[in-house]
């Protein structure tokens, strides 16, 4: 039920990503994994690069991004990441944005969203399908779904029992969707 793929990547290659949103700080932690040498990381907003640095691998290194475009379900703005070491290189993307949770007036914890409260409307998703349990038919489906419940009002899923492939993430952070997903 996950997404299985198989590629030849050069001797130096990106092993993995750690990406870290810091609204308040106006920046973005990035971790590049992968063997010992210098990455080059590009932020960029809709062709316009906003950071672009070079970073120690395997190192967490701030990088600042004035003046953020905030993520959120009304307004799901997302940053492309490009990362090179070496011959290899991978694209990404990045919401800003931050989750807290804050005690209000009375002392009684509020889930704030960008530093403000938001009030939730969400879904307990199970993530079965009727035609492949745990597997969705296409791409397409896992962006109707996610598309339906945000047309129906909902602005947070409630992922239950499961993990989905990465793209579902992806699709709900476009849509401009919540996830609260259970320690599986």
């Amino acid at each position: 039920w996950q997404s299985v793929w198989l590629e030849s990547v050069p001797t130096q290659h990106i092993a993995g990503l750690r990406v870290t949103p810091d609204l308040a700080g106006q920046a973005v932690v990035i971790t590049v994994e992968g063997e010992a040498g210098e990455a080059r990381v590009r932020i960029v907003d809709d062709g316009r690069v906003v950071a672009d640095h070079t970073v120690a691998t395997n190192t967490a290194t701030a990088i600042a991004v004035p003046d953020p475009h905030p993520w959120s379900p009304a307004d799901p703005f997302l940053y492309d990441l490009e990362i090179t070491l070496g011959n290899d290189s991978v694209r990404s993307y990045i919401g800003m944005r931050s989750v807290a949770v804050v005690a209000d007036a009375q002392g009684i914890p509020r889930l704030h969203l960008n530093g403000e409260p938001f009030l939730q409307a969400g879904l307990l998703d199970q993530g079965y399908w009727p035609d492949g349990l745990y597997t969705a038919p296409s791409d397409e489906a896992l962006v109707w779904d996610i598309q339906f419940a945000r047309d129906l009002g909902f602005t947070m899923l409630r992922k239950h029992i499961k993990i989905e492939p990465a793209r579902w993430y992806y699709h709900c952070d476009k849509l401009g969707m919540l996830v609260w997903q259970d320690m599986v």
